[in-house]
């Protein structure tokens, strides 16, 4: 019986054993498990981001790029402003498929192939290369605003601004370019043009240069243009100094009648000088700057004229070009009598005496224009008899004006008597 008890409780000592075993192994898997949802959990975060919220986010300066320039060329047109445009985008999704994108892979494009003549156009501005795990929201601006203008070609004289004094008190006596230059590019642009120039520093030159200069397109204004191409762009620039001086402008004269009852007043010119530039050898040569006559012939009114001015071979002029500006006044013919209050009597006789004229005045028409007879007066008109080689007694004389005879249309009297003693 005693064995059979031992043997008993050893029995139950192996089940316990067992039973705490297998106590332990439930414990430890249900660590386990935690455990590995936990890392789960942490690594599907890592994967996936911090949450699945949908967040904004704003994509800023992608640059739009023009496609099918090709055909806008063939086309022979352009664009009229041709400067770089740029995009900013909105666009939503996930943490991480926002960390995702790759700005460089984004594209922004407007296609040209449509575009088939001048106007305003408002083409669609097309994204590209955005992930699909991204929603594009928004574009900025949607369109762009072109102004599509013909493309033409113009030719254009050079024109030479120099910078500086040369040096040996010398002048720039003539600085020009024989060379045309052909100048490409928006209708409007090319009309906006005002003169292709060249820009050459002269400061202390002392001798005749040639120099090759870049051209440059300006606007009236004196602003440089853009977007024209010039061909040549660069141009060979002669360059002579010389002396100086200052010429007298002689007004011309005129050939021809004006209209009956008209008359020529006076001429004038504008300026009355200008500034002559030349070798001094040629410079000595020159005096003064004649004008050809102006023709004047059945004129009724003022003849205003823009003449070329001419020099000789090696003198140019310095200052606002080689025109003069010619005005011929032209006024109509009028009559105007003044009362001359006494008539004097000149060339007695040695000896003799006048001792009365019958006539105390005299009334003389004028002819002539207002602006002539509007300068005299009867204090400064002379009535007056020629007495010479006339001897004693009652003398009928001639009186006469001391103005040219082409004013006097009518002396009353005409004649008078004088008493010489």
């Amino acid at each position: 019986m005693t064995v059979k008890k031992d043997s008993l409780n050893s029995e139950e000592k192996k089940m316990a054993t067992k039973k705490k075993k297998k106590q332990i192994s439930i414990n430890e898997k249900t660590i386990r498990l935690l455990s590995s949802a936990v890392l789960a959990i942490i690594l599907w975060l890592f994967i996936n981001g911090n949450s699945n919220d949908i967040v904004p986010q704003d994509i800023n300066a992608i640059p739009v790029t023009f496609t099918n320039m090709e055909t806008l060329q063939e086309k022979h047109l352009v664009l009229e402003d041709n400067r770089n445009y740029y995009v900013n985008l909105r666009v939503q999704g996930t943490d991480r498929s926002l960390q995702e994108i790759n700005t460089n892979e984004i594209t922004a494009e407007v296609d040209l192939k449509d575009i088939d003549k001048k106007g305003e156009y408002n083409p669609e501005i097309i994204i590209k290369g955005l992930s699909n795990s991204v929603i594009l929201k928004e574009v900025n601006p949607s369109t762009l605003h072109l102004v599509v203008d013909n493309v033409i070609e113009s030719e254009k004289s050079v024109e030479v601004i120099t910078q500086g004094k040369p040096g040996n008190d010398n002048a720039v006596i003539s600085a020009t370019s024989t060379e045309k230059v052909q100048v490409t590019g928006a209708e409007d642009r090319i009309a906006a043009i005002d003169k292709i120039a060249v820009t050459a520093n002269v400061n202390g030159l002392t001798e005749d240069t040639s120099r090759m200069l870049e051209v440059t397109p300006y606007d009236k204004e004196g602003n440089i243009i853009s977007g024209v191409e010039c061909e040549p762009d660069v141009v060979r620039v002669n360059i002579e100094v010389g002396k100086t001086k200052t010429v007298n402008i002689t007004p011309p004269t005129t050939t021809g009648d004006p209209q009956s009852g008209y008359k020529v007043t006076s001429v004038t010119v504008d300026p009355t000088q200008k500034m002559v530039g030349a070798k001094q050898e040629v410079l000595d040569t020159i005096q003064n700057i004649q004008i050809d006559p102006v023709d004047v012939s059945g004129a009724n009114k003022t003849v205003t004229k823009e003449v070329m001015l001419k020099l000789p071979d090696g003198a140019s002029f310095l200052d606002n070009g080689d025109k003069a500006t010619v005005t011929v006044n032209i006024e109509p013919v009028i009559e105007k009598s003044f009362t001359i209050s006494s008539i004097e009597t000149r060339n007695v006789g040695q000896g003799l005496t006048a001792a009365k004229v019958k006539d105390s005045s005299v009334v003389v028409k004028l002819s002539g224009t207002a602006t002539e007879l509007n300068k005299l007066s009867a204090d400064n008109i002379r009535a007056f008899v020629d007495l010479n080689g006339l001897g004693k007694g009652d003398q009928e004389v001639v009186i006469q004006i001391s103005l040219p005879s082409d004013q006097i249309k009518s002396i009353t009297p005409s004649k008078t008597t004088v008493t010489i003693e």
